[in-house]
């Protein structure tokens, strides 16, 4: 996309937006917004909106001049809805190879033959025998119009994430592994194994997709049940197969106005804690991590502290965070 010198020089000299980040979320529904403030290494949420798929263009044009976004660096997610995940077979070929041989499989698993966008991250352990990546898919055209989008209402788009990998750095870094179950409004729920912020096994739990609409009695009458044999399995796998210590935390963000409820019924029936999802990140007035997305949120403070960290390409970070980048 070419730009003219006097938009260009427009960019160049404007003055530096006060947030660390904005992180948008594309969901199945809607549009979201967030923006992080950093003060004396403190991030806090500060500014949070949600448009339509219909006039985000126009809305978030005007939303990033209103409130001083202009030239901020934004990271972007798509929600589960918007794109294939694979664990793939990694060819036997050089490293610096390895990229362009995924494509081939990697089409032949999601069973498309529209143009993608792609990006894959090796993974921390594997199973005994095996040597496999974590593989993600985009649609290429849908890339394209978002792209199109955040660079007409000016903010600096520095990486595409998805779901699974921008919330991996909301839990604070520890070698102890964590469970988090997340869930964007009205999508499968996304269930994460982190440790040291690396992701160590995902998959998504389907069928609670209307969950915000139990009530406590029918939560405790069978989905709760449920929930706890998919984290059963989860935990089985991580620790027989991938060899890994024992899960003692558990950590949930559901679309449910009952999570302290679902929180006291996993604790009792599993024997781990189970809290809700709070990432260290302060909340200007009138927020709450309730109402978060935490896709959104995930991808603005990992992009925050990848910027942080080292001011080199994000792309050179791949191995901690997804993006699509020149792909």
């Amino acid at each position: 996309m070419r730009i003219s010198w006097k938009e260009y020089l427009k960019q160049k000299f404007r003055r530096p937006s006060p947030y660390s980040a904005v992180g948008i979320a594309y969901t199945a529904d809607q549009v979201l917004l967030c923006a992080l403030a950093n003060k004396d290494g403190v991030y806090t949420w500060s500014l949070d909106a949600s448009f339509s798929h219909q006039t985000w263009q126009n809305d978030l044009k005007e939303y990033v001049a209103k409130n001083k976004l202009t030239g901020a660096p934004c990271f972007f997610a798509m929600s589960s809805h918007w794109y294939r995940i694979h664990q793939l077979d990694q060819p036997d070929v050089p490293q610096g190879d390895l990229f362009n041989a995924l494509q081939w499989p990697l089409q032949e698993a999601i069973g498309a033959d529209k143009p993608i966008v792609y990006d894959y991250v090796n993974m921390p352990v594997q199973v005994a025998g095996q040597n496999k990546v974590f593989a993600v898919a985009i649609a290429k055209d849908e890339v394209e119009k978002l792209t199109s989008v955040i660079f007409d209402a000016q903010l600096d788009l520095k990486g595409i994430s998805v779901e699974e990998f921008a919330t991996t750095h909301l839990v604070e870094k520890r070698s102890e592994p964590v469970i988090t179950l997340v869930q964007e409004h009205g999508e499968v729920v996304v269930l994460n194994i982190i440790k040291d912020q690396q992701l160590y096994f995902s998959r998504r739990l389907k069928g609670f997709e209307n969950i915000g609409g139990f009530t406590e009695r029918e939560l405790e009458m069978g989905i709760t049940d449920s929930i706890c044999v998919q984290i059963q399995r989860s935990m089985d796998f991580f620790e027989s197969q991938l060899r890994q210590a024992p899960i003692r935390q558990i950590v949930l963000k559901l679309d449910s106005p009952h999570l302290a409820f679902l929180c006291q019924q996993i604790s009792k029936d599993m024997g781990v804690n189970c809290d809700i999802f709070a990432p260290n990140i302060e909340c200007a007035e009138g927020l709450n991590f309730k109402m978060a997305s935490f896709s959104c949120l995930g991808a603005a403070y990992t992009g925050a502290q990848l910027l942080k960290k080292d001011k080199a390409p994000i792309r050179e970070a791949k191995e901690e965070v997804l993006n699509e980048n020149a792909h």
